[in-house]
């Protein structure tokens, strides 16, 4: 699991990155704001599971960062955000949960705390941080319905298939790898084949033809997928 460390105490920050880091997880650390957007920009948001944000970040606060990352029109990101703060108060914690969060860990926390917190969220990763419904180029996403349209025919899909297609349209234009596309979309099933996340690719690329001939789904050699909308 790929994680953003966003922490501005260099103590603390370097005693999270190790704890996290021995416990399995892949961690870069910016330690401003200005530079958790840029790792952002670079990577892409989608390519972490969860993000770590310290509430008071210098340059850019965690707050805003996490607002960004929740806009549908900025980033939308998909992935789990964990705020680390020293600000405890009720009010504190409903700010920012509705700033787009899915937790709160007030300092000083227990490691343990941390790293069940984290995990928790890595398996949370399938469900989408959007509204109900999602547009994007003319097609429509039903999150509550499972349902896509498109020019006013709609796309009859399993829920598999519409959590795969979920995953890829909102990250159209970037390359999902194989291992997070089984990971996201089949984590109550660890045992999925590559060959079966094949046949359902090829299952939605029949289907989607029925709606749309701007939606494509193309093979990334050796890497995974990646879906393209033409204008």
């Amino acid at each position: 699991m790929k994680l953003l460390l966003a922490e501005d105490d260099i103590k603390l920050g370097g005693l999270v990155k190790s704890l996290l880091e021995l416990s399995g997880f892949e961690v870069e650390w910016a330690q401003d704001g200005k530079e958790a957007m840029n790792l952002i920009e670079e990577a892409a948001a989608s390519s972490y599971d969860v993000i770590i944000l310290d509430w008071m970040l210098p340059e850019i606060s965690g707050i805003e960062i996490c607002r960004l990352l929740r806009n549908p029109r900025k980033y939308n990101y998909q992935g789990g955000i964990i705020f680390l703060t020293a600000r405890g108060g009720i009010d504190d914690c409903v700010t920012g949960l509705e700033s787009g969060a899915d937790d709160y860990l007030v300092k000083p926390f227990q490691n343990k705390e941390l790293i069940a917190r984290v995990n928790a969220l890595g398996r949370r990763k399938g469900r989408p941080f959007m509204d109900d419904v999602f547009t994007k180029a003319g097609i429509e996403m039903n999150n509550k319905s499972g349902t896509v349209t498109a020019a006013g025919r709609e796309l009859k899909l399993s829920r598999r298939e519409f959590e795969l297609f979920r995953l890829l349209f909102v990250n159209s234009g970037r390359t999902i790898l194989r291992e997070t596309i089984m990971d996201k979309v089949w984590a109550d099933n660890p045992e999925i084949s590559p060959a079966s996340l094949d046949a359902y690719i090829y299952i939605l690329r029949r289907k989607i033809r029925e709606i749309s001939d701007k939606i494509k789904i193309k093979l990334v050699k050796g890497i995974g997928y990646v879906l393209e909308i033409e204008k």
